[in-house]
């Protein structure tokens, strides 16, 4: 009898089900204990997955006969559970690279604050007691198994667990195709890409292998990015010292720039903005495009010295924050999105580059620790922090903006809600009342950055300052479709359109514009100038003095007489000029 033979005569007896019979405690352990969190999020698209995983442990232990692998499994298994479920429970977080990097970063007295306010949550004892439980039905099981295996065995529940089986694994090996994506990615922009699209199990085991093989991408990536920071080359600034400059960069979140009075909106949802700007104080560019509409993307090419133009990755350049740093500014950054959503792939990816403790190290003075609700308590702790002055300073701020559900980026208060679903007047059919109230939200939202926007700048008021504005990217909010956020379009000149152009603005102090007339005329003839986002590092080289950097390339600054701007190549592949402007 050939192998094929001897496959085909196992499979029609159905004793490749032997390991779930055998060892249905484990089986149903391991399904209960890995893979809760998995499917209670998805059971139709996961449960497969979790079934397969289930019946390998089984096999491992039927097939090598050994009471260790049983025992080592269990433990793997409690362990898992232990610590995914103790996280979400008490801190709402998982397994993630985020939660790794933390653990790695975290010193003995740290962790022994984190085991001491652990202890001390409400919700402490629940997954101690838990686990204990499921122990003692453990061992119960286990004492029960030979019976069990014998009701398993006969002839009716045998072919209805062959049938099912049958299905699951031949399910679950297909939807096993998720991991060959994973372990295809470069780096981990392509792993938030990957866990963005893919329905992949989020089950403990495979959170752990995502975590780690997502951390050793962003080591290698990290290690690369330190290493150009630390080797930037010192330039010296044109700007006098005794010229006190100071530049801020704000960076916005999904703002919508028809959605702004400043560029024209009916209702008025940038008091502040538009008032600077009929005074002569604020410029505001109409033809800004951002590459991506991703944020971590975003920011990385906003931070990075690269040009995507010139064919070039962020990784393959240092951040500005070093060139700033090592040129003798005083670099702070405000992040009101570092910890948000932290135990997201997302998240960790921007950090990873943004706050690697080298990085760290040689491309800030300052930054803060912790998100905030709003952005405007971001610029309260900043005011605290802002008591010394410095011959010259860069300071960043990265705020929430109009992020997704936008009722949540603005206090409830009667001060920031100035606008309801009656404030709009749209009258497309397809318009509800639920659309109205949600772009009575947004606008809202928009509002409240312009108030978070005076803030920063009256800080600044009778400094030496220029401040620039842009938007990691747009959003939708039913501007031409019944669809809010960032979804696909066969509209695609629309989609491109509210998704990637950007407001970006520049606002001077009067002692800036007194001291550089002739950069603020530069500035006001460029502000229907085509640009994309990726190169604005070049327009700070430029306002900072920078020049003879050698990351300063005017044929990017939309400042210089040099400037040409190429080919706006959005999301990789879409020619944004040929699409939205033919």
């Amino acid at each position: 009898m050939n192998l094929i033979q001897k496959i085909r005569n196992y499979i029609s007896s159905c004793r490749w089900v032997v390991p779930i019979t055998t060892q249905w405690p484990l089986f149903i352990s391991y399904i209960v204990l890995i893979g809760w969190s998995s499917i209670t999020q998805n059971i139709y698209a996961r449960a497969f997955v979790i079934y397969l995983h289930a019946y390998i442990a089984t096999a491992i232990v039927t097939w090598t006969k050994r009471s260790w692998v049983k025992v080592l499994i269990y433990v793997l298994a409690f362990i898992l559970f232990f610590i995914n479920a103790s996280l979400k429970v008490n801190y709402d977080l998982e397994i993630s690279p985020s939660v790794l990097m933390l653990l790695a970063e975290t010193n003995a007295e740290e962790s022994s604050e984190f085991l001491h306010s652990l202890l001390h949550t409400s919700t402490a004892w629940v997954i101690p007691a838990l686990t204990v439980v499921f122990v003692v039905l453990v061992v119960i099981a286990e004492k029960k198994r030979s019976k069990g295996t014998l009701y398993l065995e006969r002839k009716r529940p045998f072919r209805i667990l062959s049938v099912v089986s049958g299905i699951m694994l031949t399910v679950g090996v297909i939807g096993s195709y998720c991991y060959i994506g994973l372990f295809q990615c470069k780096n981990p922009d392509d792993v938030s890409v990957w866990n963005l699209h893919m329905s992949y199990p989020s089950d403990a085991l495979t959170r752990v292998v995502v975590a780690l093989y997502d951390s050793h991408l962003a080591k290698k990536e990290m290690e690369g990015t330190a290493l150009l920071a630390e080797n930037v080359k010192s330039t010296k600034s044109e700007v006098e010292a005794k010229d006190s400059l100071n530049i801020v960069f704000v960076i916005g979140e999904s703002y919508i720039k028809d959605h702004a009075s400043v560029y024209g909106y009916g209702l008025n949802t940038t008091p502040f903005l538009l008032h600077e700007k009929k005074a002569g104080r604020l410029v505001a560019f109409t033809n800004a495009v951002s590459p991506y509409n991703f944020t971590t993307k975003v920011m990385r090419n906003l931070i990075s010295t690269n040009s995507l133009e010139d064919g070039v990755r962020w990784s393959e350049r240092p951040p500005l924050t070093a060139v700033f740093k090592r040129a003798g500014y005083f670099v702070s950054m405000y992040d009101n999105q570092r910890t948000f959503a932290f135990g997201a792939t997302f998240t960790f990816a921007l950090n990873s580059y943004l706050y690697a403790p080298r990085v760290l190290k040689v491309c800030y003075d300052r930054t803060n620790n912790n998100s905030f609700e709003y952005d405007g308590q971001l610029v309260d702790r900043y005011k605290r922090d802002f008591q010394e002055q410095h011959s010259h300073a860069l300071t960043i701020f990265h705020l929430m903006g109009q992020h997704i559900e936008a009722v949540k980026r603005y206090p409830a208060d009667r001060q920031f809600n100035h606008f309801s679903a009656d404030s709009i007047k749209r009258k497309e059919p397809w318009i509800t009342e639920e659309m109205r109230r949600g772009i009575a939200e947004y606008d809202n939202a928009t509002w409240y950055n312009d108030y978070v926007m005076k803030q920063i700048i009256s800080q600044y008021a009778h400094r030496n300052v220029v401040v620039i504005y842009v938007s990691d990217h747009g959003e939708e909010e039913y501007d031409y479709r019944p669809s809010a956020g960032r979804k696909g379009s066969d509209d695609l000149k629309n989609m491109l359109y509210y998704q990637y152009s950007v407001p970006m603005m520049v606002w001077f102090s009067d002692a800036f514009k007194e001291k550089y007339p002739t950069k603020v005329r530069q500035i006001e003839a460029s502000a229907a100038k085509p640009l994309m986002t990726d190169n604005i590092c070049q327009i700070l080289f430029y306002l900072g003095g920078l020049t003879s950097s050698p990351y300063y390339l005017a044929k990017h600054n939309v400042l210089s007489k040099d400037y040409v701007c190429g080919k706006r190549i959005v999301n990789d592949k879409y020619n944004y000029d040929n699409i939205v402007r033919p």
